[in-house]
């Protein structure tokens, strides 16, 4: 694995995060003249989102240059609590000055999920310019991590680790709840992949992920190792704390 490692102070975590993705966006901006970037939900995006919405970050980006995706979304309403959509219109889109980026939230009602997957796939092909036969490129792709691996919603045992086709998917919980989310494939195509993990619960999951030798079909966010060194994990001190010393200093993850 060539993945770089950052390991921030609590405090300064989601400001780490928020200069990350200003200056990746302002690249590829500069030399694409647009950005394309698939946003996180869960409980650690939302800080680093305000952020971004607030100056000086704001101010550093051409927002209206950017096009905002989604890598997972739950099968609920827009207003719901739990849509990744109103996280990140809540933190980021309502606090942001006009113009604005370009969103492209996932339908969620009155269609059925496998159409809405098919749906965002025509979507992201059409808005990123991407032929039929290849996969969409985005700029980043931001990521969690659970506590058991999962990462967007692949989960352990998920088919789509052997999917190397679809862009979008449907998932299906243990209750039966459906999710849409983007595949590995296309996760693993992302010129930057960013992934956001923070706190003691998980110490664990880091130290298997990044250290230890079990399959992705059994830790899913190992499949990101296909995608070297294009991998940056900001990790805060407290879910690194069970990394090796040899694993930080090899991938220059030392505390700031």
């Amino acid at each position: 694995m060539n993945a770089s490692i950052e390991v921030v102070e609590t405090k300064l975590f989601s400001g780490a995060i928020a200069d990350e993705i200003s200056s990746c966006l302002a690249e590829a901006i500069a030399e694409r003249g647009v950005a394309s970037i698939a946003l996180a939900g869960g409980g650690t995006p939302g800080a680093t989102y305000r952020l971004l919405a607030l100056p000086p970050r704001v101010g550093e980006i051409e927002w209206s240059k950017v096009r905002l995706f989604w890598g997972d979304e739950r099968w609920v309403t827009r207003e719901d609590t739990q849509s990744n959509y109103r996280l990140v219109r809540e933190t980021l889109l309502d606090s942001m000055p006009a113009p604005g980026p370009q969103v492209y939230p996932v339908t969620t009602t009155g269609i059925s999920p496998e159409a809405a997957a098919a749906d965002y796939a025509k979507i992201m092909r059409e808005v990123l310019g991407t032929p039929p036969d290849q996969v969409p490129v985005l700029d980043i792709a931001l990521l969690g991590v659970g506590i058991d691996g999962d990462t967007a919603s692949i989960f352990p045992g998920s088919a789509l680790l052997k999917n190397t086709s679809d862009v979008c998917s449907v998932v299906r919980m243990p209750d039966g709840t459906p999710r849409i989310t983007l595949t590995p494939s296309v996760l693993l195509a992302a010129r930057r992949i960013i992934l956001m993990v923070r706190g003691p619960g998980k110490a664990d999951i880091v130290k298997q992920v990044l250290e230890g030798g079990l399959p992705s079909e059994i830790i899913p966010a190992r499949f990101l190792d296909q995608a070297g060194d294009r991998v940056t994990w900001f990790l805060d001190s407290a879910a690194a704390r069970k990394l090796s010393s040899e694993r930080l200093l090899g991938q220059g993850g030392v505390p700031r």
